[in-house]
C-alpha cells in the first residue's frame, strides 16, 4: 500500500464515536473502498477505518480491556489491516478477518495480564467457560456490526433517522427530532415506522436472526 496512506488514521488513533454519513466514501461498498485505499486514497482509508471502528475496538472492550490497552490493540489491528490490505483476496471476508485479529490481539493481552498476576476472574479460569465466553462475545460484536451495515443500506433520511433515534449518544428528545427533519411529530412517527420495516426487511436479508 502506498505511503500516502497514514496506517493509524485519525479515526484510529481514539475510541469510535457514533458514525455521521458525511462524505461520499461513506456509501461505498467494501471493495471500492479497499480498491480506493490500494490505490492510496486517504479518504478512502479513513471511511473504511471508520466503517469497522466499533466492531474493532468493542472486542478488547468486551474482554475487559481498559479504555486505554483497548485502544492500543485497535490501533495495532489497524495497522495490521493495512499491511494485510494489498493480500485481501475475499473482501467480502473483512469483517471475518477483522473479528479473528481482534479476537488473537485481545487474548493476547489477557494472557500477558495473568502472567503480570493481575486477578482473572474465576469464569475466565474455566477452559470450557472462557470458550463459551468467547463465542458469546464474537456473536454479540458480530451482530451489532450486521445491524450497522444493514442500516447502512437505508435511504439517506431513514439512515439518518435511525442513526438519531437509536445510536446518538445522548438520546436526542423526539420533538427535537422531528424538529431537525422538519417534520410534525405525528409525522415522525409514521416515517419511523417505514424506516424500521426497512431495516428489518435488510437484517433478515443479512441473516440476522431474530429480525
Amino acid at each position: 500500500m502506498s505511503d500516502p496512506l497514514d496506517p493509524v488514521a485519525p479515526a484510529a488513533r481514539r475510541a469510535p464515536s457514533p458514525a455521521r454519513l458525511t462524505r461520499v466514501e461513506d456509501a461505498w461498498t467494501d471493495a471500492r473502498l479497499v480498491e480506493a485505499c490500494l490505490a492510496g486514497q486517504q479518504a478512502a482509508w479513513t471511511a473504511l477505518i471508520e466503517r469497522y471502528a466499533r466492531l474493532i475496538y468493542a472486542i478488547p472492550r468486551r474482554y475487559q480491556a481498559t479504555q486505554e490497552d483497548a485502544e492500543d490493540i485497535f490501533q495495532a489491528v489497524c495497522l495490521e489491516l493495512h499491511h494485510a490490505l494489498p493480500r485481501l483476496r475475499k473482501v467480502e471476508s473483512l469483517r471475518s478477518w477483522l473479528i479473528t485479529v481482534s479476537s488473537h490481539a485481545s487474548l493476547d493481552w489477557k494472557q500477558k495480564r495473568t502472567r503480570r498476576g493481575h486477578a482473572v476472574d474465576v469464569e475466565d479460569a474455566d477452559p470450557v467457560a472462557l470458550s463459551t465466553t468467547d463465542r458469546d462475545v464474537l456473536e454479540e460484536v458480530e451482530r451489532d456490526q450486521l445491524v450497522r451495515e444493514a442500516v447502512r443500506t437505508l435511504a439517506p433520511r431513514c439512515r439518518e433517522l435511525v442513526r438519531i433515534l437509536f445510536f446518538e449518544q445522548p438520546p436526542m428528545a423526539y420533538k427535537d427530532v422531528a424538529r431537525h427533519f422538519g417534520l410534525a411529530v405525528g409525522s415522525l412517527g409514521f416515517i419511523r415506522g417505514r424506516c424500521l420495516k426497512k431495516l428489518q426487511q435488510a437484517l433478515r436479508e443479512s441473516g440476522v436472526s431474530g429480525a
